[in-house]
């Protein structure tokens, strides 16, 4: 029965009696999973050092010109030690000792898991905002002064959950307005898009079907 890769971490297993590189196969994939069990990274922040000590572990930062947002092992036979780099898949989680939190891979960047009962804040720069996956369960503020849109996008573009709920306040003095984009119903007002009341009033938007949302809370009306 030839190698073959095993679910999950992607470990290599079943070999041939004798099958080549066995040895370093399984040296590679043991290294795996003491890095992946209760992983635990260094910094998700701090420059990667251009040398470490045995057992450093870091996610090199998602803006670094090389293997960015990969998880960074300090290893090596005595004497030859460096750097080795694992790429991350969507799903893998790490406890980050300087922040004390633990970070979950979404397949382009590390995102913070707050504990439960805690939401996200998120500010909103600039003029127009379409939703993102990662704006679920979270709380958006516009913080300018210039009038911004956001955008309810269909689910054909961003698959949001059915029950997905996101808030929005109008920190800034700049108008927030709520529009769906084609083929969305945004069901509580009686056009497209409706602007939110005054600076500081806010809104709940809830997905309830496909390309179905409420929006509910402190409405100034429907726009044109």
């Amino acid at each position: 029965m030839p190698e073959r890769i095993l679910p999950g971490l992607g470990l290599r297993a079943f070999y041939e009696p004798g099958q080549r590189n066995w040895g370093e196969s399984i040296s590679e994939d043991l290294r795996l999973v003491s890095a992946l069990v209760q992983a635990r990274a260094l910094s998700r922040s701090t420059s990667l050092p251009t040398s470490g000590s045995l057992g450093d572990i870091y996610i090199v930062p998602g803006a670094a010109a090389t293997n960015p947002n990969n998880i960074a092992l300090w290893d090596g036979t005595p004497g030859a030690e460096a750097w080795v780099y694992l790429a991350p898949e969507p799903g893998w989680e790490l406890w980050i000792l300087d922040e004390e939190l633990r970070v979950r891979f979404t397949g382009s960047a590390w995102h913070a898991l707050l504990p439960s009962g805690v939401v996200p804040v998120r500010a909103l720069i600039g003029t127009a905002h379409t939703l993102e996956l990662i704006d679920a369960g979270s709380i958006l503020e516009t913080t300018g002064a210039s009038a911004v849109t956001i955008t309810i996008p269909d689910e054909a573009t961003v698959p949001f959950a059915i029950g997905t709920l996101i808030n929005l306040t109008q920190a800034g003095a700049g108008m927030a307005t709520v529009e769906a984009a084609a083929g969305v119903s945004l069901n509580g007002i009686t056009a497209g898009s409706v602007a939110l009341e005054a600076q500081w009033s806010g809104v709940a938007m809830t997905k309830r079907g496909a390309d179905a949302w409420i929006i509910q809370g402190a409405l100034a009306g429907a726009v044109a």
